[in-house]
């Protein structure tokens, strides 16, 4: 389930926010056998309007979904530069959620400029690796 966090403040990083995330995740209690929570990705969403204003928005993919609707619930408690997290279900409102979508049931405005950050996790480079291990 793709979960939407509200109103972050412009200086939190996708780390910063997978952290969060991941600390409040991590309280979820378990039961043996089941699935245990899982943070797929983590975004954040810049929404930039015609008069240049801009607001910072998460975007979560948690799965299960029991998990992502315990995420919701408890995601108050959690804090990220001094801003309250609050989440909600995140709703794909276009023709890749519903083909059939009229564009007359589109309500975001047309002038709204939408990108998205992430951070990937570093990878480990071993190119080279075993040349350099020969030669020393």
């Amino acid at each position: 389930m793709d979960v939407f966090l509200s109103r972050l403040s412009d200086q939190t990083t996708p780390g910063q926010l997978e952290r969060a995330a991941l600390s409040l995740l991590s309280q979820k209690s378990h039961i043996p056998f089941t699935q245990s929570p899982e943070l797929y990705s983590c975004k954040i969403m810049q929404i930039r309007d015609q008069h240049g204003c801009v607001e910072y928005h998460g975007l979560l993919s948690i799965k299960p979904d029991n998990a992502a609707k315990w995420f919701i619930k408890h995601s108050r408690s959690k804090k990220v530069h001094h801003k309250q997290l609050l989440a909600h279900q995140y709703i794909r409102r276009d023709s890749s959620w519903r083909p059939n979508y009229a564009i007359e049931a589109e309500h975001r405005r047309p002038s709204l400029e939408i990108s998205y950050t992430s951070e990937e996790p570093a990878s480990l480079i071993t190119d080279g690796l075993d040349t350099f291990r020969r030669e020393h």
